[in-house]
């Protein structure tokens, strides 16, 4: 019955000889050809399915899925960053020179780079490069483009050191941020400029917003040879918007329409 003890009678090989064990309120004997065991605790009833606890089940954790769209630009130095981090007077002269095509001062590109390099810092990269588009097609990108990288590190030799042997430091020359000098001489193709006029140059197209990738903070660039001449898939484009922009605005200026009007922006047909 329920109440009472139950006993099962057990087969057991006689070579297991003879064996006695006791635990808590059970006995088990096992002699020769034949074993006992007897429950003196009231069983539970067979089979019966045991009821989980709540305090055992396992702790959930709720995890967040990540939205990549909310991170759009978070590694593109656009215009809101750079009017964050410099003086209005220098943001403002900056967004002028865009669209008048004036240079950039001196003391303006230290101020922009000694941001820039603070902000690329932070994002973790280690170099800079100027990032161009040479004509020479067959890569498989928009436009038969493919692109290139003129690599720094963010270090140089600190010459203010008294040191013979000068240590290094981390900086990103202003000088080298706006402009740099390249091998030209195998753009489009080899053989078409004297080994004196193949030096190539950099510019970096302000109207481009740098950006980190790979570590790198990557600068938009114009390539052009040392006359001035576009080997590059960028500068005949930019070359193209110049054109548009000034024969535009002497248009508005005929009709009388926005005749205040400073630059006209090409969207590429958006």
């Amino acid at each position: 019955s329920s109440s009472g003890p139950l006993r099962w009678q057990v087969r057991c090989p006689s070579f297991f000889g003879s064996l006695s064990v006791k635990m808590g309120a059970c006995e088990s004997s096992c002699q020769s050809g034949s074993a006992e065991v007897v429950e003196r605790a009231t069983p539970r009833a067979p089979h019966a399915p045991a009821v989980p606890s709540v305090a055992d089940a396992p702790e959930v954790q709720t995890i967040r899925a990540v939205d990549d769209l909310e991170h759009l630009s978070t590694d593109v130095f656009d215009f809101a960053k750079l009017q964050a981090r410099v003086p209005r007077a220098v943001y403002t002269r900056f967004r002028e020179a865009l669209a008048t095509g004036a240079p950039t001062s001196e003391e303006d590109q230290k101020a922009i780079a000694g941001c820039l390099f603070a902000w690329a810092r932070e994002r973790g990269a280690v170099s800079f490069a100027h990032w161009f588009f040479p004509s020479r097609g067959g890569g498989g990108a928009y436009g038969g483009m493919v692109g290139a990288l003129k690599m720094d590190t963010m270090i140089d030799l600190d010459w203010s050191s008294a040191e013979p042997t000068k240590p290094f430091k981390p900086i990103l020359p202003h000088e080298r941020l706006f402009a740099g000098e390249t091998d030209g001489s195998s753009f489009p193709n080899g053989g078409l400029r004297a080994t004196h006029t193949a030096a190539a140059f950099t510019t970096w197209d302000r109207s481009s917003p740098p950006f980190v990738l790979d570590r790198i903070l990557r600068i938009p660039c114009a390539f052009v040879t040392h006359l001035g001449a576009a080997i590059d898939d960028k500068v005949p484009l930019l070359r193209s918007n110049d054109a548009l922009n000034k024969q535009g605005l002497r248009v508005l200026k005929n009709i009388g329409l926005a005749t205040d009007a400073k630059a006209i922006h090409s969207f590429l047909g958006w």
